[in-house]
């Protein structure tokens, strides 16, 4: 019935001959995270799909059924605070370093992705990303170099905006209402807590999340973020440049804007790496959109699938036309 299944048969006049080598595909449409995790051990689906298998339930799944096949990658996908520039309080660059600063990165990995992402600014850091800023220099930024620093001079700047015990400050802030987005806006809230700001989660149904979003209908959100590639390209253009769709915080800075360009038409690789360096500490340095890690995804299936490859991205894994069952 509507909304239990999708079910794709497959197409005898498919454009490469002789694929695809599957008679059709079904996707059960299960929506509570453990009843997918459960028909996925027990054998009623043959994969699990990205974006929600992490670490622990990965490592408790394999425990349970050791066959299972757990690959570990990259998901070019990260996890960050959105804030509205053009909206008070968050139009003040000052606010905004504290929401950054307030954020203790660390944590979020351990305790939230449970050692299953990595802290990294706008960029996919290392090791599956190939152009991120170097660990070294990412752990003396603010909001990066621990969090007893940090939080002192992010109830700093709040109060230097206004705000304060007697006054503190009071947000809404938005979320899809899908379990991994959750995760990261409990979170979001708790940290911003322990400096005094008073955040109240909001829920919205994917079917409405993303108009919100594109509305610019918000003020603070917890957002997940993924690309196509792990290009530079594909992170600025989309997310940062002024006046694209998707730069969902209305960030905008002409000089950005020109280093955006140039490293796109840099064909040394290593001048492109200074520029996109360049960009990234002029992000941080912006507040654009604080990142608080790069998920890392665990790729799980069982053995008899064959030719489904994991891939960097969760949008790039799906091409079935290779894919058999050895049963």
């Amino acid at each position: 019935s509507r909304g239990e299944l999708v079910e794709l048969e497959r197409n005898p006049d498919y454009f490469v001959p002789g694929r695809p080598y599957l008679d059709g595909l079904r996707y059960p449409i299960i929506g509570e995270r453990g009843t997918r995790l459960a028909a996925l051990q027990a054998g009623r689906l043959d994969v699990a799909m990205p974006l929600e298998m992490t670490k622990t339930m990965a490592d408790t799944i394999k425990g349970n059924a050791p066959s299972l096949v757990v690959a570990e990658t990259g998901q070019i996908g990260s996890d960050n605070v959105i804030m509205n520039h053009k909206k008070p309080p968050f139009d003040n660059v000052t606010v905004r370093r504290a929401i950054s600063l307030a954020m203790d990165r660390q944590a979020f990995v351990q305790g939230v992705r449970h050692g299953g992402a990595r802290v990294g600014t706008s960029v996919m850091p290392r090791p599956f990303g190939a152009w991120g800023l170097l660990d070294k220099e990412v752990r003396t930024l603010p909001g990066y170099r621990g969090p007893a620093p940090d939080k002192a001079e992010a109830k700093r700047l709040l109060a230097a905006a206004g705000y304060g015990p007697g006054k503190p400050l009071r947000v809404e802030l938005t979320t899809r209402a899908f379990a991994i987005y959750i995760d990261l806006a409990s979170f979001v809230a708790d940290q911003l807590r322990l400096v005094g700001v008073e955040a109240t989660v909001k829920q919205i149904e994917t079917s409405a999340f993303f108009p919100a979003l594109a509305r610019r209908d918000y003020l603070i959100g917890a957002n997940l973020t993924a690309a196509a590639v792990d290009d530079p390209d594909a992170y600025f253009y989309e997310n940062y440049k002024c006046g694209t769709s998707r730069n969902y915080t209305d960030y905008c800075s002409e000089q950005t804007d020109k280093l955006i360009d140039q490293q796109s038409q840099e064909l040394d690789r290593d001048k492109r790496m200074k520029l996109v360096w360049e960009i990234q500490r002029r992000l941080e340095s912006d507040v654009a959109r604080p990142m608080l890690g790069w998920r890392n995804e665990y790729f799980t299936q069982w053995p008899y699938v064959r030719n489904l490859v994991p891939h960097h991205s969760l949008y790039n894994y799906g091409r079935m036309q290779d894919v058999w069952l050895d049963r």
